[in-house]
């Protein structure tokens, strides 16, 4: 256990976003993202986006730090979603995480770019991904494009 004494908002997170981009295997119980995310008045999603990005770190936590970065409000998180979803260069693990996460967005965010994926994405299961989300959304432009797929 490390005693951070007393420290503001911003040092505790960066702290422990620090810790979750070592990796150190049993270091840390449980989630060393959650006490980043729960800082008062700390812009958090930027670090997300690159402990999401970080291929040092283990798909565990850069699966949680999509998680998180899907949680965060704001048209910057869902477009940081959006990217680390279409990037062929990316982990197909962490892309499918980051769907699941647009998924979760407003329809109005998540929809068109679960749609845009699904009809452009060179990746098979990346596609799949998204359809599968579309499917769960009830969205009517979801059914419009499983429509045009079945014709």
């Amino acid at each position: 256990m490390v005693d951070l004494g007393t420290v503001g908002a911003r040092e505790a997170a960066e702290y422990f976003l620090a810790l979750s981009e070592r990796g150190t295997a049993g270091e840390v119980d449980g989630d060393p993202l959650l006490p980043s995310v729960l800082a008062d008045s700390v812009t958090i999603w930027p670090s997300l986006v690159r402990v999401a990005r970080n291929t040092r770190v283990s798909h565990e936590t850069r699966g949680r730090a999509v998680f998180w970065l899907g949680q965060a409000a704001g048209a910057a998180a869902g477009s940081a979603l959006d990217s680390i979803a279409t990037d062929d260069r990316g982990d197909r693990e962490v892309r499918r995480h980051a769907i699941f996460a647009l998924s979760q967005r407003s329809t109005s965010e998540g929809v068109p770019a679960l749609i845009r994926i699904a009809r452009t994405n060179a990746d098979p299961e990346i596609r799949k991904t998204a359809l599968f989300w579309l499917g769960q959304s009830e969205d009517p432009r979801a059914v419009s494009l499983f429509e045009e797929i079945l014709r």
